[in-house]
């Protein structure tokens, strides 16, 4: 008898960084899910088509850091992480690796960590403070 089993769904914990100019005008400013799900589709949008832009997506948590390091004009505002279907990770990667720099006027996305068991986001290092 064997206990394996397909995995269903992806997770990718990414970390958030405000467009420029936004950290500076609104210390509190806050990033809802609407947002981030809505900058991760035209991403897709932009680079595989409408199609892809409709993937399947469901954003688990967002966290924000308390940090006051800057980056490029950036301030990293914090996490997210998000349940996808293993066929569509590599499509979300790459769009988020080719947009992030021809974006400036939208939050950035970096990958931290990625895995197929949740739990396992959580431990090791990440790329925002750490308790």
């Amino acid at each position: 008898m064997s206990l394996t089993h397909p995995a269903n769904h992806h997770y990718l914990r990414l970390s958030l960084t405000l467009p420029v100019g936004t950290a500076d005008s609104d210390v509190d400013v806050d990033v809802d899910v609407l947002t981030i799900r809505k900058t991760l589709q035209d991403t897709l949008d932009d680079s595989f088509g409408i199609t892809s832009a409709g993937a399947y997506m469901d954003i688990l948590t967002v966290t924000k850091w308390s940090t006051d390091v800057r980056v490029d004009g950036r301030g990293p505002w914090g996490e997210v992480i998000l349940r996808v279907d293993p066929s569509d990770a590599p499509k979300i990667l790459a769009a988020i690796t080719v947009a992030s720099p021809s974006r400036p006027s939208q939050p950035r996305f970096s990958l931290l960590r990625q895995s197929s068991f949740l739990p396992s986001l959580s431990f090791g290092s990440g790329g925002g403070p750490q308790a």
